[in-house]
C-alpha cells in the first residue's frame, strides 16, 4: 500500500496531464465557499450515493477514512467511487434514495476543520429489497495549498514567512474522517437482511 501510495504522488507531480484529469480548475479559495460546497456534496451531489464528489475540494494526499478502511490519496478515493457508480446506479436509482444533510458547519473546536452531520437512506433493488438507513458524521480536516498542487520546501515557506498570495492558493481538504452511529458489522447486517424496517 505504501509503494501504491508513493507511485501515486511521484506520477502525479510528474504528469500535469494526470494531475489535469483530477482537477476541475475552481478551487475553495474562502472558509465559506467551502462548507458550501462541502453541503453541496451532500444536499445536490448526493455523493454518498452516486459517487460524484468535488475533486478540487481536495488534497493529492488527502487522508481518507471511515470505520472500514483507510487509505491516503485523491486518485484513490475518485478511482473505488467511480468503480462503484455503475453498481449504485442500478440497485440504488434516483428516486430510491436520499441523503439528509442535517448539519454543516465549521467545527466548534477546531478553526480548520468542517464538520457534516447526515443520514443516507436507500430502498436497494435487490431481490431480497433490504433498506439502508445509517446515520453519520464526516469531518473534513482543510489547510491552504498553492492552487497548482506544488509543494514548497519548508524553509521556501519561513522566507516567505508563512504568507502567499490569496490568488495563488486556496483551502483543500487534508483529512476525510467519515464516522457511524452503527457499526460497521450492523451496517453490513442492513445490507443482507431483508425487508428492513426504516427508522423513524
Amino acid at each position: 500500500m505504501k509503494k501504491r501510495e508513493e507511485d501515486v504522488s511521484s506520477s502525479l507531480s510528474s504528469s500535469p496531464s494526470l494531475l489535469k484529469k483530477l482537477r476541475n480548475g475552481n478551487p475553495a479559495r474562502t472558509v465559506e465557499t467551502l462548507e458550501r460546497r462541502i453541503a453541496d456534496e451532500f444536499r445536490v451531489k448526493e455523493y454518498l450515493w452516486t459517487g460524484d464528489i468535488d475533486v478540487d475540494l481536495f488534497s493529492l494526499k488527502c487522508v481518507f477514512t471511515d470505520p472500514t478502511l483507510s487509505f491516503t490519496g485523491l486518485e484513490t478515493f475518485r478511482d473505488n467511487l467511480e468503480s462503484l457508480q455503475p453498481s449504485l446506479r442500478r440497485i440504488a436509482p434516483e428516486g430510491k434514495r436520499r441523503v439528509e444533510l442535517r448539519e454543516c458547519g465549521k467545527d466548534e473546536d477546531s478553526a480548520d476543520v468542517v464538520v457534516a452531520k447526515w443520514r443516507m437512506v436507500g430502498n436497494l433493488q435487490l431481490p431480497w429489497r433490504p433498506k439502508i438507513d445509517i446515520q453519520g458524521e464526516t469531518r473534513f480536516q482543510f489547510r491552504r495549498e498553492r492552487v497548482d498542487d506544488v509543494e514548497e520546501e519548508e524553509e521556501e515557506r519561513e522566507r516567505k514567512g508563512g504568507e502567499e498570495e490569496e490568488n495563488e492558493t486556496c483551502l483543500r481538504v487534508v483529512s476525510y474522517r467519515e464516522t457511524w452511529s452503527e457499526t460497521a458489522s450492523e451496517a453490513l447486517w442492513q445490507l443482507v437482511a431483508p425487508f428492513a424496517h426504516e427508522k423513524e
